[in-house]
């Protein structure tokens, strides 16, 4: 996927909660967005990316980020995150 060519912007999803994940993030990609950014400061965030990702990780580049820790890196490999982004590095 070349998620930069089509609209070089990230949508940063700060606060989003599972019930309203879904919805939102078919909103922002329908609206050209195809990085969807899902921050770790999120309620239930452990709920709402692997949803995402079985929605749409086949559409959009689906990331995370206010990543502090390593084992956050790895489990987010595992639901299927494509992007980490930290403010510790």
């Amino acid at each position: 996927m070349q998620w930069q060519t089509k609209l070089p912007l990230i949508a940063i999803l700060r606060g989003i909660k599972p019930d309203e994940a879904l919805a939102h993030v078919g909103a922002v990609i329908d609206a050209g967005f195809d990085a969807v950014e899902i921050p770790l400061n999120s309620p239930q965030w452990e709920q709402s990316i692997p949803a995402i990702v079985d929605a749409y990780g086949d559409k959009a580049l689906i990331g995370a980020g206010t990543v502090l820790k390593p084992e956050q890196v790895d489990a987010l490999a595992r639901m299927g995150c494509q992007l980490i982004v930290t403010p510790n590095i």
